[in-house]
């Protein structure tokens, strides 16, 4: 049940569009020297519904460290099943994280859990994660006792969820994608926040990172743009050297098939014909025993 922002006027946080700079996005190849790339970054729900926006000249980037098969329902609904690359100002964002109490919590689908948080900044935003698979968690019973005493990290988030209430305040974490046109969070890692104290220092956390990292543009420096250009170049070469050394492993193990297959066929056709030759002098050989027999 997708929840929509309780407010729309623009956010605090940022630059109106009249006083905002231009913003400069920078190449792909760069997102890894931003803050906010391989970051949690903490945002209210509003913010990832109303600031939060694409680039079209990103839309063909995809978010490739999440496995598919955790993306979004799993199936049905007219909703995006890849997670969204966005942007806060010119900051690329592909993992957030929210803090708030659970307000709704659908216990009765089979396939995933959906919990919608409140983080009180003027809207809600559900969380969806796939349920485990029940041949899947028969076969995890059947698991050696050291490994389970030593829970994955996917079955510490199913018990986690198994343990929520209306009520219960949490830090959830995970990427963002849509359910008929509305954004949610694909909860990839969740933890219940123990007391007010926590809360307060979390919250404090992220209005510390939005003030000092969020609400200004990112900047790059021509030498770090160069830089890192350069690392992509070697990167994307030493990628084609392992591809081309990858073709030539290949070429030669189908070469090495290829000789096999042709002596085992020549061996068979060898073999055939020495049996081919002892059924003959066998036959030749009883014909002339009973050619013996006929005459005595």
């Amino acid at each position: 049940m997708p929840q929509t922002p309780r407010a729309e006027r623009p956010s605090p946080n940022i630059l109106s569009s009249s006083a905002a700079p231009e913003l400069t996005f920078y190449p792909a190849y760069t997102f890894k020297a931003s803050a906010t790339w391989f970051s949690w970054v903490k945002l209210p729900a509003r913010d990832i519904h109303l600031v939060l926006q694409p680039h079209k000249k990103y839309a063909d980037i995809a978010i490739s460290s999440v496995a598919p098969e955790r993306w979004g329902y799993g199936g049905g609904g007219s909703r995006d099943d890849a997670p969204l690359l966005l942007f806060y100002l010119n900051h690329p964002i592909q993992f957030v994280q929210v803090v708030g109490v659970v307000v709704v919590l659908e216990d009765y689908f089979e396939k995933f859990w959906l919990f919608t948080v409140d983080d009180g900044s003027g809207a809600t935003i559900d969380v969806t994660c796939r349920k485990p698979e029940k041949e899947a968690e028969a076969g995890k019973g059947k698991s050696t006792s050291q490994a389970a005493n030593r829970p994955t990290e996917e079955q510490c988030l199913h018990e986690t969820l198994s343990a929520l209430q209306i009520g219960t305040v949490v830090q959830a974490k995970g990427t963002i994608s849509t359910f008929r046109s509305t954004r949610q969070l694909t909860l990839l890692r969740l933890s219940i926040v123990p007391d007010t104290t926590h809360e307060m220092a979390l919250m404090s956390a992220r209005t510390s990172f939005i003030k000092s990292t969020l609400s200004k543009p990112w900047v790059l420096s021509l030498d770090d743009q160069r830089r890192l250009s350069r690392e992509a170049r070697d990167d994307r070469e030493q990628g084609h050297r392992h591809a081309a050394r990858k073709r030539e492993r290949q070429a030669k193990l189908q070469e090495r098939e290829r000789r096999h297959a042709r002596l085992i066929q020549e061996q068979y056709e060898a073999e055939e014909k020495q049996r081919a030759k002892a059924a003959d002098a066998t036959r030749r050989a009883g014909h002339a025993l009973r050619e013996h027999t006929v005459k005595h």
